[in-house]
């Protein structure tokens, strides 16, 4: 194997683990209060999951979100999870009474909710409207 070959096949297989890295990175935020009032101002779409820890619910909901918002299509939307245990006052602002509930705004206002489902279709469904 010539010295350039080599110096390839090197390059290349360095780039494996970046690439992976990107396909399973997680698009979600932490909520911050302040930087979600200024992202809903944007009018941009944004998906809103609000999880706890302790949520079997939640956890089946993650990886169908994480999926379906790393498509090409969504590059646009941004995502925030808020955490049902400490940001009461989120849940009181935006009317959520159950972890495990998903929202999506446009036009910094919700246009679609879905709560305490992990079925995938509804899910998707429910993502989907950020995109209309």
């Amino acid at each position: 194997m010539n010295r350039r070959s080599f110096t390839a096949l090197a390059l290349a297989v360095c780039a494996i683990p970046l690439s992976l890295g990107r396909a399973i990175a997680m698009p979600f935020a932490e909520y911050q209060a302040g930087s979600f009032v200024k992202l809903l101002a944007t009018g941009n779409p944004v998906v809103v999951h609000v999880h706890a820890d302790w949520c079997s619910v939640c956890r089946a909901q993650m990886p169908v979100m994480d999926r379906v918002l790393a498509g090409a299509s969504y590059k646009n939307v941004r995502a925030v999870r808020v955490n049902f245990d400490r940001e009461k006052a989120f849940l009181t602002d935006y009317k959520v009474v159950r972890q495990s509930t998903i929202i999506v705004f446009k036009g910094g206002k919700e246009i679609a909710r879905l709560s305490y489902d992990s079925d995938p279709a509804r899910i998707e469904q429910t993502l989907a409207r950020a995109l209309s």
